[in-house]
């Protein structure tokens, strides 16, 4: 949810030679490595959302004895000549006086406000059967109660704080100091009373429509492990699929400190940019990076560190090694203790191993599908040159999946290499 992170990064450099579905190496064309891995898990990977929904209820706020003691006391401190004598004056130092605990001084009472309010937050997943099963981190199917109260608050309060300032400075002429002090006040006593109801919660696919507007498809939740640093770790699924593209699960031997990881999903520097069109964000990014040391939590949950950067929106996303094999889930980065910056650079991974308990708890296989047996076969042929039989196999996975996001762009391309 753009709750732990993934930076997009250039044109991945590596040059390697492409492997096939066998582990054979693509018998021409060199290819980075980046490249294969991009074209092959790219249609797996899935941007998902999370949205609460729900009212946010806000008494009024009434000045009580307390509060008239203090104007009493500003009145005071006025003909004694310890504060100017003028409205704006007293107002302030009774403001600032009720600053600290605002509860103290107002009361609250009815009539009751109520204002609709949502939180969306995004994440990445990936498919794991060709029936709809789908893996992603706990924390992206459900927020933490500070942090989804804060966001509604965020959401729900501005407007009304604006017209409670304006009710409670209406005898006086404010200025932007008087405005800032009951602002203050007034948004501290709404946010400590306000009350939340009718909240759902709904997990989705994110996708384009034909018009490339969002598109929102429910996921349904099976199981949820404990949030970072426990087992952060999510099983989902999608009702009445078949033949979705798919990823294959690795092996923690598969790789050792000093290999290089690859880190794939959608980081929220992207997904929230005002900048690029609805349909291109949905595009995962692909990032890599050295997998630098072991780490285990205080709860006793191992996790890889990694070098490949990572920023909000990634969470959930899985990562891959040389061979294109799922090694592990992106959960969570790091903050600069010192200037609480992201620490880009440092990001922690799931190990397989745990992804495999979970799944097997659940009675989950993991499964490629044909359509991905298919598809990977006509990469092989479009990045050896052969594109009439690349063709003919795109053509096939259109057949098996027309919901595919990147076939209809590679039949295109084949189709001028052979004119």
């Amino acid at each position: 949810m753009q709750t732990t992170r993934l930076l997009a990064v250039g044109v991945l450099a590596t040059a390697t030679l492409a492997v096939s579905a066998t582990g054979a190496l693509a018998d021409s064309h060199d290819v980075a490595t980046g490249t294969w891995l991009a074209a092959r898990t790219d249609p797996s990977v899935q941007l998902i959302g999370l949205n609460y929904t729900g009212k946010v209820v806000v008494p009024q706020a009434r000045p009580n004895k307390a509060f008239l003691g203090l104007v009493a006391q500003a009145r005071r401190h006025a003909r004694l000549g310890h504060i100017p004598a003028d409205a704006q004056s007293q107002l302030k130092w009774v403001l600032r006086a009720a600053s600290a605990k605002p509860g103290r001084y107002l009361t609250a009472s009815g009539p009751n406000r109520t204002v609709p309010a949502d939180m969306l937050g995004l994440c990445t997943g990936w498919w794991l059967t060709p029936d709809g099963y789908m893996v992603t981190g706990a924390h992206c199917v459900t927020a933490q109660p500070q942090e989804l109260r804060a966001n509604l608050a965020g959401k729900a309060l501005p407007k009304i704080n604006q017209a409670d300032v304006i009710s409670l400075l209406k005898t006086v002429q404010p200025d932007a100091e008087l405005v800032n002090l009951a602002g203050g006040v007034i948004g501290k006593f709404n946010a400590d009373h306000m009350r939340i109801t009718g909240l759902t919660k709904a997990i989705a696919i994110v996708t384009a429509t034909t018009k490339g507007k969002p598109h929102l498809t429910p996921l349904t939740l099976v199981a949820k492990g404990a949030q970072y640093p426990g087992e952060d770790f999510a099983l989902l699924k999608l009702r009445g699929a078949r033949n979705l593209p798919t990823v294959p699960l690795g092996q923690d031997k598969d790789v050792r400190i000093g290999d290089t990881l690859y880190i794939s999903g959608f980081p929220g520097l992207i997904t929230n940019s005002p900048v690029f069109d609805f349909r291109s964000k949905l595009n995962p990014t692909l990032t890599e990076g050295a997998y630098n040391a072991q780490r285990t939590t205080v709860l006793g949950v191992p996790y890889l560190q990694s070098q490949a950067p990572s920023y909000h929106g990634n969470s959930g996303g899985p990562v891959f090694d040389k061979d294109g094999k799922v090694i592990g889930m992106l959960i969570a980065g790091s903050v600069d203790e010192q200037t609480l910056a992201e620490a880009e650079n440092h990001s922690f991974v799931l190990p397989v191993s745990i992804i495999r308990k979970r799944l097997a708890a659940a009675g989950v296989k993991p499964a490629q599908s044909l359509t991905t047996q298919v598809y990977n076969s006509a990469l092989d042929d479009y990045f050896a040159g052969r594109y009439r039989s690349a063709l003919l196999k795109f053509r096939r996975v259109q057949a098996l999946y027309p919901a595919h996001q990147y076939v209809s762009g590679f039949i295109a391309d084949t189709l001028k290499h052979l004119k």
